[in-house]
């Protein structure tokens, strides 16, 4: 089994590999050298004029070139790329790793933002706001949304990957929806006098990335 692995190898082998992918179009995995940092892609042969190289928010990098250009070539194609790619690659973990940071999970979030409707309720009542029907659901563009005519308040289960001030924010900002239904001026000095840290939340829970 040993020899077997070691002959699979050997350069004749590596050589046999590649050109059976040149001609079949046969995705190979590669590796180099960028900096000093190995960094592994997929290397494809295809009918294209020119080499291309794509980054996808995985990080994974596919490189496409014809079958008639040498492996030299498309080394040297990379390495000068060298810094594009590996900002890129940061970029991507660093992206993976704020998309992967949960604070709570999503039943404990619906049990947070639950208690929490009920602690900035009475500031609300005492205007005459009646208790709102809470609901919960999925939503990218948005961490949530308050119905004025039907009193119901939806918020993101996605903010279980937020702190408790952000979240403690968008509930706030949601109750407060129901003094001044759109973005003016007078709904930000109301949410001021109850969460004055609201820009401060706001910016965080911008830099949160929900995939």
């Amino acid at each position: 089994m040993g020899d077997c692995v070691r002959r699979m190898q050997s350069p004749c082998v590596l050589l046999f590999l590649q050109q059976l992918c040149k001609k079949n179009g046969i995705k190979m995995i590669r590796e180099i050298e960028l900096n000093n940092r190995t960094v592994k892609y997929d290397l494809q042969y295809k009918r294209v004029k020119n080499i291309n190289l794509r980054i996808k928010p995985d990080g994974s990098i596919s490189v496409s070139a014809h079958k008639r250009i040498p492996q030299t070539i498309i080394d040297d194609f990379l390495i000068s790329k060298s810094d594009f790619i590996l900002r890129a690659l940061d970029k991507c973990e660093s992206e993976q790793a704020r998309v992967q940071k949960r604070y709570f999970s999503e039943d404990e979030v619906k049990n947070k933002i639950l208690r929490l409707c009920e602690e900035v309720y009475p500031y609300y009542k005492e205007k005459g706001i009646q208790y709102p029907q809470i609901k919960f659901r999925k939503m990218v563009s948005r961490w949530g949304s308050c119905h004025t005519q039907k009193k119901i308040l939806t918020f993101n289960t996605n903010l279980m990957y937020a702190p408790t001030e952000c979240i403690e924010y968008v509930v706030y900002h949601e109750f407060t929806h129901f003094l001044h239904g759109n973005h003016s001026r007078k709904f930000y000095k109301e949410l001021e006098k109850v969460f004055p840290k609201w820009k401060e939340c706001r910016s965080k829970l911008k830099e949160i990335n929900i995939r």
